[in-house]
């Protein structure tokens, strides 16, 4: 069992080398005036170390994440309630009511409902989202796409899943594939004889660490009826709770 101020240290260490512009809406500089969110961090499940599956779902970005700092703006106070946000968020999406939409935290309310909730947690490979959708096209993305990284690699080496799943769809696989890089998926699969595209479901165990899922983002508009296909077989994959 690991202490959750292992990975709030790291957190702290990354974004303290990173302009407090991003993060600060008083700061001269702020960016929250040109269209950036709050940050969105990830925050630990209270049970998670005893949960029997341990699963991370990895989204694209946020659409207008918002963490009021009801406090003055210290790196340190801005960490915590951007952590106790993603964390009452998240617990208000499991407790929703279950609909037939296609939204993400459909997706995760699935998930959770097939191999429990107390393991699961919930990710971005980009930690800002730029007017509400995705920073790729910002001005400042090769910043965001930065700190986004290190902050990711550090969500990884702590939490240590034993299963993640890729959910952020084909526009950004160049970033995603820096953090995953093929030379270290290893035996993959594909469901190609269930007439399931590996565009929709690919299976890959990355580096002996994590059994990893990519699907489309569960959102997407794009041959929807075919990633609903594949969203409903990596759930008959994924372990019961």
């Amino acid at each position: 069992m690991k202490n959750f101020e292992i990975l709030k240290q790291e957190y702290f260490q990354i974004l303290s080398k990173f302009d407090e512009a991003f993060l600060n809406e008083k700061h001269p500089n702020s960016k929250k005036s040109e269209g950036l969110s709050s940050l969105f961090l990830a925050s630990e499940p209270d049970d998670y170390w005893n949960a029997k599956n341990k699963i991370m779902i990895i989204g694209a970005e946020t659409r207008g994440w918002t963490t009021n700092l009801t406090k003055e703006y210290s790196l340190e106070n801005y960490l915590n309630s951007s952590i106790e946000h993603n964390k009452n968020f998240f617990q208000k999406m499991m407790n929703a009511p279950r609909t037939e939409k296609i939204t993400f935290h459909d997706f995760t309310r699935a998930v959770a409902d097939k191999s429990g909730h107390e393991g699961l947690i919930y990710c971005n490979l980009f930690c800002f989202d730029w007017n509400q959708k995705s920073p790729i096209g910002s001005k400042y993305f090769k910043e965001i796409h930065e700190v986004s990284r290190e902050l990711l690699i550090a969500q990884l080496n702590y939490f240590q899943p034993s299963i993640v799943i890729l959910a952020n769809g084909l526009s950004s696989m160049k970033f995603r594939r820096e953090i995953f890089p093929l030379d270290k998926c290893k035996d993959t699969t594909n469901y190609e004889n269930e007439l399931i595209s590996k565009n929709q479901l690919w299976q890959f165990n990355f580096d002996d660490k994590y059994i990893c899922y990519r699907i489309q983002h569960p959102s997407t508009r794009t041959g929807r009826n075919d990633a609903k296909k594949a969203r409903n077989k990596l759930l008959d994959l994924l372990p019961i709770k």
